[in-house]
Formats: structure tokens, C-alpha cells, sequence
């Protein structure tokens, strides 16, 4: 019977405001989505266990210390800018607070697993607004992360292609992944392992890289996990679940 891996997910929601104008009058609507709701479900009917915080309650309650984060096997982050781990609400009332992306580091240094998956507040971002460039987290990371706006838009798509095809993370999945189109662009550590690439076109840009780190593992999915990244082709394919509850199995040394 396969061990149930518990991760953190952090991140893929978001508060959106939208103006509407008519004529010489406005008015302007709020809501709220969670595009986590394509990714959590997959991951739960492949037996990991999944606690998992949005981005609006990254700040307050994303764990402080080492020991609150070795109750997971993994961290996931996915469209979290590195301002909601460094901004706890204390840090705005001048009171100092644990660097959570140097306990993140730490963590995985000690033997903990940690997946960052693309989007537009992932890795550089957009605008450079995540900002995990020159962090504590880069340090741990299988790639380098830029110090600017990192994203390739594909409109016209673009299929991950398998390097290490018997890798136990791709072992038995085509070669050839459904059609993206995004992702963030990175440049792959020394050392560091090359799974799945995006080699169209003369690129030869990292699309999945894994590491060890310490006793710990990191990953890179560079695309995204839900729309707009991820279109239907993605989101709807067998293997989806399968495909991220491998990663973090392998991350947790549960495969």
C-alpha cells in the first residue's frame, strides 16, 4: 500500500476587481477565485493529502519554523509571490518576524520537498513582481530564476518534451505532454536534473528540473497548473494527477 504524502499547498487564488463602465457611469464588481480547485481534487484521488492555504492567508498563517513545516512531506508554491511569505501582518507593525523563504531552505536542507509550479506570480513573474530572484529560496531552487518580467507567452502552444523519459517522475507517460502555453523562463543550476524541456524553436528552456539539496529535494514546474497556462488539453489529460502526485512523491522520497 503506497504511504499518503501530506504537502502544503500555498497560492493559486485571487481577489478580482473588475470596472464597468457605461456610458458617463461606473460601477465596479468584486469576487474571488480559486483556481487551486483544478489541482487540489487530482492530487487528493491520487492519495495526497493536501492542506492548503490561499494566497490572501499566506501571510498570517503560512508556518514560521522548521518544525511546523516537517508536518508535510512537501511545500507546494504556485502563483505566490515572494512579498506574501516575507510580509507577515507583524513585519507592517515594525515587529520582526522569521524570513519564511530562509525557513523554507532550511527546511528542504534538513530533508523536507518543495515544488514552486509557474504563473504569473511564480518565479520573476510578471513585471518582476514575484521577485524570487537573488532570495533564500533561489538558493535552494534547481534553477536559476531571472531579475525580470520571465514570461514566455506561446499563444499558439507548445508540448513539453520528456528528456529523462525513465525518470520514475515520467516513467510510462508519453514523451510528448499535452499543449501549453506559458511559462516562466529559468535557467537550469549545474547539477541539477533536466526532465521535461521546451526545445521548439531553438529553446532549450527548462520546463521541469529537479535537484537534491542538502537531504532535502526541489522542483521547477515552469508552466502553469490552471488556466490561462494549463488550457483544457492540460487540465483534462489522464494523467494530470498522476503526473504533479509523482512529483511530489519523488520530492518527499516516497518514490
Amino acid at each position: 500500500m503506497k504511504q499518503m504524502p501530506k504537502i502544503l499547498f500555498a497560492g493559486e487564488s485571487a481577489m478580482i476587481s473588475s470596472t464597468h463602465v457605461k456610458g458617463v457611469d461606473s460601477f465596479t464588481q468584486y469576487s474571488y477565485g480559486e483556481a487551486a480547485r483544478y489541482i487540489v481534487p487530482k492530487l487528493k484521488e491520487k492519495d495526497v493529502e493536501v492542506d492548503y492555504l490561499p494566497c490572501h492567508e499566506v501571510m498570517a498563517k503560512f508556518p514560521l519554523s522548521v518544525e511546523e513545516l516537517q508536518a508535510y512531506d512537501c511545500v507546494v508554491t504556485s502563483d505566490l509571490g515572494s512579498n506574501s511569505l516575507l510580509f507577515h501582518p507583524n513585519v507592517g507593525r515594525s515587529i520582526k518576524m522569521p524570513n519564511r523563504l530562509e525557513v523554507l531552505r532550511q527546511y528542504v536542507l534538513g530533508g523536507g520537498g518543495f515544488l514552486m509550479i509557474g504563473g504569473y506570480m511564480s518565479f520573476a513573474g510578471i513585471e518582476n513582481k514575484a521577485r524570487f530572484h537573488d532570495t533564500e529560496l533561489e538558493v535552494m531552487m534547481p534553477v536559476e530564476i531571472l531579475d525580470h518580467d520571465d514570461r514566455v507567452e506561446l499563444p499558439q502552444g507548445f508540448c513539453p518534451k520528456a528528456v529523462d523519459p525513465e525518470n520514475p517522475i515520467l516513467k510510462g507517460l508519453p514523451a510528448l505532454f499535452p499543449a501549453m502555453l506559458f511559462y516562466n523562463k529559468t535557467v537550469l543550476k549545474p547539477g541539477a536534473r533536466l526532465l521535461l524541456v521546451n526545445d521548439e524553436n531553438g529553446r532549450n528552456d527548462p520546463i521541469l528540473a529537479v535537484w537534491e539539496y542538502g537531504q532535502g529535494r526541489a522542483a521547477a514546474f515552469t508552466p502553469d497548473c490552471a488556466p490561462h497556462g494549463a488550457p483544457p488539453e492540460f487540465l483534462n489529460w489522464e494523467y494530470y494527477g498522476e503526473f504533479f502526485a509523482r512529483t511530489i512523491r519523488w520530492l518527499g522520497r516516497q518514490l
